[in-house]
């Protein structure tokens, strides 16, 4: 086999990118069920006991709050916040791309999409979190419990799960699966030896 050259690897990633996507949203709620599962650990250490359930609308998920609403004068409710996981998880298309264009092995693959959860439930808390202490306003995060001081680390984990984890993390989990790759597609050529 000769060696990889960088746009013929270009090229095998754009033309994986549509099968992976396609795998990646036939796979969401499934996919969903699981980072959020795995958020809800997260919002619970954050803010012990805020959240009693995490429930599946379609793709979307459900947190239900103990966060006490008050529909009408006589009806009181719990808080309950939608999460679009998709925004958080679109990395682990990404990262498969990246992995079947460079030819990873099936271990190194499951290792890798394992390796992401953590990256998906932290921007999918964090999007829960900021909607329960910073976008329903002052009332909803007093009710909360959550201090100033809480409500600034989660504004930065917000920024940090939507903007800077979901592009980077699986590129970062794929390099470092893949560092022999790397190596092998960075190298200059061999240069003949002229006798």
């Amino acid at each position: 086999m000769r060696p990889d050259t960088l746009p013929r690897f270009i090229l095998r990633v754009f033309l994986w990118i549509p099968v992976c996507f396609g795998a990646w949203y036939a796979s969401a709620a499934w996919h969903g069920t699981v980072t959020g599962w795995l958020a809800s650990l997260i919002v619970d250490a954050f803010e012990p006991g805020i959240v009693k359930a995490v429930e599946r609308a379609g793709i979307e998920l459900v947190f239900v709050t103990r966060i006490p609403v008050q529909a009408s004068a006589a009806q009181t409710g719990m808080l309950v916040v939608e999460v679009g996981p998709l925004i958080y998880s679109y990395g682990l298309a990404l990262f498969l791309a990246l992995a079947l264009a460079s030819r990873t092995s099936w271990h190194k693959l499951a290792l890798g999409a394992l390796a992401l959860l953590p990256f998906e439930a932290w921007g999918i808390a964090f999007d829960f979190l900021a909607q329960a202490g910073i976008k329903l306003g002052p009332q909803v995060a007093a009710q909360a419990g959550f201090s100033s001081a809480q409500r600034e680390a989660i504004a930065f984990g917000y920024q940090l799960g939507s903007l800077i984890l979901p592009p980077l993390a699986p590129v970062a989990v794929w390099a470092a699966l893949n560092l022999r790759f790397l190596e092998a597609l960075v190298r200059p050529p061999r240069q003949p030896v002229d006798e």
